[in-house]
């Protein structure tokens, strides 16, 4: 039979934005995709009392909901590295404060290569889809009409 578990193996990752720099990337299990996913779908959809207007809310909800997002994705998914803070210390990605001092060019290639890592829309799936779709569009309209036009 086919194994169809999650394994914890770990891909390295050397930085092109940070010099000598490495991360040792885990995918995240499918029960911390479904979390990931509950936790977002939550916060996105919360309404706060007291706010003037919806727009409002949603932005700041949507927000907190990415900041929550990548952080859960980080320590969760960032098994080892050697990138260091000011002072020479191993940053933390198990601490939310670590991505407010993180570089964005770094910080954002990691995201990169953990959006990569889990995907949740195989892009081979998403053509054969695609192409299902259009395939029988083309189909439908190359069938003759069987109704017959009295005029």
């Amino acid at each position: 039979m086919p194994k169809a578990t999650y394994t914890n193996e770990a891909v390295r990752k050397e930085l092109r934005t940070c010099e000598g720099g490495y991360v040792e990337l885990r995918q995240l299990s499918f029960d911390e995709m479904l979390e990931r996913r509950d936790k977002a779908m939550q916060m996105s959809i919360e309404q706060k009392p007291g706010n003037k207007s919806k727009q409002e809310t949603s932005k700041v909800i949507f927000e907190s909901a990415m900041q929550w997002t990548r952080f859960f994705e980080f320590s969760h998914c960032i098994v080892d590295h050697n990138l260091e803070d000011d002072q020479g210390g191993k940053l933390n990605f198990g601490n939310v404060m670590t991505l407010k001092v993180l570089d964005p060019k770094i910080g954002q290639e990691i995201e990169r290569y953990i959006e990569e890592m889990n995907q949740e829309d195989d892009e081979e799936e998403l053509e054969n889809f695609t192409n299902l779709l259009s395939s029988s569009s083309k189909t439908e309209q190359s069938i003759p009409s069987t109704t017959t036009d009295p005029g």
